[in-house]
């Protein structure tokens, strides 16, 4: 029963082709950006009814091929670097990504690689990159089941039926724990998950290797990765043939999707299960459609607790500092995280009046002084806490601070096109 949404991947592809030929043409104002699908609507609305400077694209990739369009595909290369979207398009390596979003947080090796490419000896250098969170998030469990309205799952049951658990595998093995009694059909469970890249999925797989190792197997585990079978991999039993037609190593019963939207989408069937970002259709704020977790709805106050402290001034300097680390809750909502946003100190142009600097700097400030705060609440994100927001004024948006965006004496006749 595996599947991907091709009308969503179709659509997808002819948007990101249609938005790389309009940057290629477009000038210095234009935005490209691009990535993850968790904050799609989110930054669309936003770009499209702003508070905004200059005329911004979005073309939702999945959070690995965003982090690439930022990272390795990169004009000043040698050789640059090319990638594919999730729909299989390819991005042109000579095409500059102003700014991308990534629920899937850099890691050391993608920062020393992008480091060593885009301030090459004899080239002119792009500057510093910049990791920041945008805002954060639940990490949402959707489940459709005829009869089953108020499911609620301990932490032992989602990670069985994520390693496909005999013990979890259909519907009347795990609703006797829906408060109303209801008893599902022993029809199997239809886990829906994303096929390609996924920040999403590494926030679901930070939850599932800190919370589950207990629950499996001897010699079972989670692996934290953004693609989801890696990330089940070791946890799986050995699949039969029966189980595994395809011999792709998922259960055939399982269900893939493209993106957020395409994730969404296939949860209205009946029987499914899977995971999502918050959404017109799944919001967290009913138990109807979304499991509570050890009787725990998501709420904004939850997720902001449960985020950890900026990272002290000593320790600002370092680009890997500035994704909040994931901390197993055991008295609030589990499953959070935030999404993320990879942007260039420098940018050519400088901060002018219509130059891409000024436009990147002008959203970032508009995010994080409070401008937003509507829309994000309306597509049912979270606000990060204050403290985050002053630690990201002072550092990168004060002009006087050496990491500020456009900061003179660290981008003079520099950055990124």
């Amino acid at each position: 029963m595996k599947s991907v949404n091709f009308q969503l991947k179709t659509l997808s592809a002819m948007v990101a082709v249609g938005l790389m030929a309009m940057a290629g043409a477009a000038s210095a104002q234009t935005i490209v950006s691009g990535g993850a699908t968790l904050p799609q609507p989110l930054y669309q609305e936003v770009f499209t009814s702003g508070p905004i400077t200059g005329t911004w694209s979005y073309t939702g990739t999945g959070s690995g091929a965003g982090k690439k369009a930022f990272l390795a595909n990169n004009p000043q290369a040698t050789p640059a670097s090319p990638f594919k979207d999730a729909t299989g398009t390819a991005w042109p390596t000579t095409q500059t990504v102003h700014i991308v979003g990534s629920d899937s947080a850099l890691t050391s090796a993608e920062l020393t690689a992008y480091n060593a490419a885009a301030n090459p000896v004899g080239k002119t250098p792009y500057g510093a990159l910049i990791q920041i969170p945008a805002v954060a998030t639940p990490v949402l469990l959707p489940y459709k089941e005829t009869g089953i309205t108020k499911l609620n799952l301990t932490n032992q049951e989602i990670c069985k039926i994520f390693s496909f658990d005999s013990t979890a595998r259909n519907w009347s093995q795990v609703s006797t724990v829906a408060d109303d009694g209801a008893v599902g059909s022993a029809t199997p469970i239809q886990v829906v998950f994303r096929a390609e890249t996924s920040g999403t999925t590494e926030l679901l797989a930070n939850f599932l290797k800190a919370a589950c190792g207990s629950f499996l197997p001897a010699g079972k585990s989670f692996t934290f990765s953004n693609d989801f079978k890696t990330v089940v991999a070791s946890a799986l039993p050995t699949l039969t043939a029966a189980e595994d037609a395809n011999g792709d190593g998922i259960p055939d019963v399982w269900v893939a999707a493209t993106g957020s939207g395409g994730v969404s989408t296939a949860l209205a069937s009946n029987h499914r299960f899977g995971y999502v970002s918050p959404d017109g259709t799944y919001t967290g704020n009913t138990n109807a459609s979304v499991a509570r977790i050890n009787t725990f709805l998501p709420t904004a106050a939850a997720i902001q607790a449960a985020l950890p402290s900026p990272p002290p001034v000593i320790a600002r300097a370092n680009q890997l500092n500035w994704v909040p680390a994931y901390v197993l809750p055991t008295t609030t909502y589990p499953i959070y995280g935030t999404t993320n946003l990879l942007l260039g100190q420098c940018y050519v142009g400088g901060m002018g009046t219509g130059s891409a600097g000024a436009a990147v700097k002008a959203f970032l400030t508009n995010l994080n002084n409070g401008t937003y705060d509507t829309k994000i609440t309306a597509h049912h994100f979270v606000k990060l806490p204050a403290a985050w927001n002053t630690a990201i004024n002072d550092t990168f948006l004060t002009a006087t601070n050496s990491l500020a965006i456009g900061n003179t004496s660290a981008c003079n006749a520099i950055g990124r096109p």
